[in-house]
């Protein structure tokens, strides 16, 4: 099987807190979406607050970017990302990944 490729996706926001508020209910489902279908791993906000981070699973950043274009943050002017892809050559246990060793 071969190694996947990983993305580290980071999000700069562009508004204020309060309008990033306002697009984060709709942002939220459509991270949902990606979770169910598999291409994203885990997210979150930024401890600085300007953004947040996914890890996501993609053959391409041309794959990926048309996934986020659709992202109500992207389409509301709320935030930026940027794409940092890499080939995992370990996980721990509490990651289930084919094609990468596992680490016991």
């Amino acid at each position: 099987m071969d190694t996947p490729t990983l993305w580290i996706t980071q999000s700069t926001y562009l508004k204020p807190k309060s309008e990033i508020a306002e697009v984060t209910p709709r942002h939220r489902e459509w991270l949902d979406q990606h979770y169910r279908s598999g291409t994203f791993l885990v997210s979150g906000r930024m401890v600085s607050g300007q953004g947040g981070i996914i890890v996501a699973r993609a053959d391409s950043q041309a794959d990926l970017e048309a996934i986020f274009a659709e992202d109500p943050f992207v389409l509301e002017g709320c935030s930026e990302y940027a794409y940092l892809p890499f080939t995992p050559v370990k996980r721990g246990k509490a990651l289930q990944l084919d094609g990468v060793p596992l680490v016991e």
